[in-house]
């Protein structure tokens, strides 16, 4: 009977071991964020050139979120692929697009990112917004410019996700020329864009 009883204990234990070790792994990997309040976040994104690659991956590390990247089924690249592009961002066509990884729905903030073509989005996220349900999501948009139409494209971005063009104007954007793709720089502007997504109250104190 103590045999037993011993058995059962260390059993007992065993278990509880186990349990406080699956514990910590979740709370490590995030399953528990939504039970500590914590939002879920998806970075989605087009890149052609990799500069909007890198300022999607510097948000997914600062929001520790999970990263989409859209893969535009056209050609883009090249002579005739770069000139075509730029004809369907002014034409504002949409394309097809490989299928999602990640399903959008099951997030709570996403930030969308797209490069500027002409002051224009590019088709890949017009198609991604198109064809996604993200009116109930909190939004942040995200591009980067060579020099010049980077707010304007963002502007377009935001109006195609709200209808209303006062909450267009106050979404959180996050506008980048290359030339501040430079590190410190480019910290601190994410760092600024993390807050007004995070805690928009502090922007009216």
């Amino acid at each position: 009977m103590g045999r037993l009883k011993n058995s059962l204990l260390t059993g007992r234990r065993r278990f509880v071991k186990a349990l406080a070790v699956f514990t910590a792994g979740c709370i490590a990997s995030g399953v528990f964020a939504f039970a500590q309040g914590k939002p879920s976040v998806l970075v989605v994104y087009y890149s052609r050139d990799g500069h909007t690659q890198l300022v999607a991956e510097k948000l997914a590390e600062k929001f520790g979120a999970d990263i989409e990247r859209l893969i535009d089924k056209k050609k883009r690249t090249g002579p005739i692929g770069s000139t075509a592009a730029g004809k369907d961002a002014i034409a504002r066509n949409t394309t097809k697009l490989e299928p999602l990884t990640l399903d959008p729905q099951k997030y709570d903030i996403i930030l969308i990112g797209t490069p500027s073509w002409f002051s224009n989005v590019t088709p890949a996220v017009r198609t991604f917004v198109l064809e996604n349900d993200i009116s109930q999501k909190k939004i942040g948009v995200f591009g980067t410019a060579h020099l010049t139409g980077i707010e304007s494209c963002l502007l377009q971005l935001s109006n195609l996700i709200v209808e209303n063009k006062e909450d267009a104007e106050k979404m959180p954007k996050l506008a980048l020329r290359h030339r501040d793709l430079e590190a410190e720089v480019l910290s601190e502007k994410i760092d600024a864009f993390y807050g007004q997504i995070m805690n928009p109250e502090e922007k009216n104190d």
